[in-house]
């Protein structure tokens, strides 16, 4: 059987961990890569990727590499938003690769849009189905971690009452582009705190609507809450210094609520510096209580701190048969067969 053809658009840490991922497999080959960074146009992406030529050059030309070879496109590329924060320029360009006839697996927040944005939703459903392709949104989280990690293990609960999924990452290596955003070094008094609050919400909410509706939990309110931790001390990162009393972590949550009761919630944590200040810890784990007790199930180094990327581009890379043998439209993880390791 030929490999599956996989087009990769957008090269940054996460990309070039599927590369470097995807250049192991033999049941996929790479065979178009994107990006428009001057510095990677025109190089063979192997290259790009610190690894020998694979023989594709990386292009800025979308719609050129879109008409070539490829059943799949794992798209990487920067969120892009509009006016009102929601995530339509982002839809736009994945409907233009499904328009391609390409079946399109993403990191891109557009999880559970049939709840969260049912327009939108809509307009990916529709275009999918019109090219007798897949669209998928994948990846850690929302995908892998929450919702997929602790539906299955609520498959072994006889009832559910509560979910609490924890996790977090910390920041301090991380130099890529979107990490400003949480703006480490900058004064809490006049950091626009709700503007990100906001934009971190539409990114993971998606996933606590899933785990409420798979556990047959109708919320009466889903409320997010977010808190800003100001420095002890002054802190060394990867950029710079974190000077003393200027923000060095965040803590958001969000919960789905049934008469003011929190049902599922989704605590995580940006921050820097864990191994030199205690709070806001980053704990990765799953507590599901209900029948017969409350399930503890913890998840170490799924997001360490000098590498986070390959975790995040694993489930959008493993994932790649299921959705080239899914029915056309948009689909969710847990509704095709098991994610495993592909050879």
């Amino acid at each position: 059987m030929e490999p599956v053809g996989v087009i990769v658009r957008g090269l940054g840490n996460v990309g070039r961990d599927a590369i470097r991922m995807i250049a192991t497999k033999s049941s996929i080959k790479l065979v178009g890569a994107i990006d428009i960074n001057p510095d990677m146009v025109g190089k063979d992406a192997g290259t790009v990727c610190g690894l020998d030529p694979l023989g594709v050059t990386v292009s800025d030309d979308v719609d050129a590499v879109l008409a070539g070879s490829g059943e799949v496109v794992l798209d990487y590329s920067p969120t892009r938003r509009d006016e009102s924060g929601r995530f339509s320029p982002s839809v736009d360009e994945i409907c233009r690769e499904l328009a391609a006839g390409k079946n399109v697996i993403t990191t891109i927040p557009l999880y559970y849009m049939r709840v969260t944005a049912p327009d939108l939703y809509k307009k990916l459903d529709d275009t999918a189905r019109a090219a007798g392709v897949t669209f998928l949104p994948s990846g850690l989280l929302p995908g892998a971690y929450a919702s997929y990690i602790p539906m299955v293990l609520a498959g072994i609960m006889g009832r559910v009452d509560t979910v609490l999924v924890e996790s977090g990452e910390d920041d301090q290596f991380n130099t890529s582009s979107w990490v400003k955003v949480f703006g480490y070094g900058t004064d809490p008094a006049t950091f626009p705190s709700d503007r990100l609050k906001a934009g971190i919400v539409s990114y993971y909410v998606g996933a606590v609507y899933e785990m409420g509706e798979r556990l047959g939990i109708p919320f009466d309110t889903v409320r997010s809450t977010h808190q800003v931790f100001a420095a002890p001390e002054d802190l060394q990162v990867a950029w710079g210094t974190v000077e003393k009393g200027t923000i060095y972590g965040h803590v958001f949550e969000m919960i789905g609520e049934v008469d003011g009761k929190p049902r599922v919630t989704l605590r995580y944590v940006h921050r820097v510096c864990a191994d030199k200040v205690e709070e806001p810890r980053i704990r990765e784990a799953v507590d599901i209580d209900g029948e017969p007790g409350l399930l503890h199930t913890e998840i170490h180094g799924m997001m360490p701190a000098d590498n986070g990327y390959v975790t995040s581009a694993a489930p959008t890379v493993n994932v790649i048969p299921q959705v080239v043998a899914a029915p056309a439209g948009y689909q969710l993880a847990m509704d095709l067969p098991v994610v495993v390791p592909i050879l």
